[in-house]
């Protein structure tokens, strides 16, 4: 089962987003969700080769799956499977998409688990209730990003657990 070994809130700075987008319907499980397909077309066809070819402007080197625009009356979010750029990008990637992320006081844990799905499916619920144990909430609907660091998420520990590094703009309570 997974669970949250830390949380901590930060502020962020103002990044870009940049990968390739779907729309992902709500709800749905582990056996409907096109998120993970999406990923393994995104390998397969060298989105983050070209995203590479752009380092001058990386943030970081972590993969992240990036979700808002969830839309309550048509049930579905937007989801881009990118990297995040620095705030000076002054580059278009043909077959790209790019949204700004405003600077944010942000809530940042790490969602422990033996399987991405787990910890994916989990992230949401669990940052929520850190967030609330030390006087924050989650701004809704704003964004939220899974961020696939190295080594932490790639190469699972001596127990065989991955961690997920799960960001969520916040507000003090």
């Amino acid at each position: 089962m997974a669970k949250i070994i830390n949380c901590e809130v930060g502020e962020f700075p103002e990044v870009y987003v940049l990968g390739k987008q779907i729309t992902v319907p709500v709800p749905n499980t582990s056996e409907t969700n096109p998120i993970p397909k999406f990923w393994e077309e995104c390998f397969s066809d060298d989105t983050f080769k070209h995203l590479m070819e752009h380092k001058e402007y990386l943030f970081n080197d972590a993969y992240v799956g990036w979700m808002s625009d969830y839309s309550e009356e048509n049930g579905i979010f937007a989801y881009i499977c990118g990297m995040l750029m620095r705030s000076d990008l002054t580059i278009q990637v043909d077959g790209f998409v790019s949204r700004t992320i405003e600077p944010e006081t942000v809530g940042i844990g790490w969602i422990q688990g033996t399987s991405t799905p787990e910890v994916c499916f989990a992230a949401h619920s669990l940052m929520e209730k850190a967030l609330t144990d030390i006087g924050y909430s989650c701004k809704n609907p704003v964004w939220c990003m899974e961020v696939y660091n190295c080594p932490r998420f790639t190469q699972p520990d001596e127990n065989g657990n991955i961690i997920l590094d799960y960001y969520v703009p916040c507000v003090q309570t």
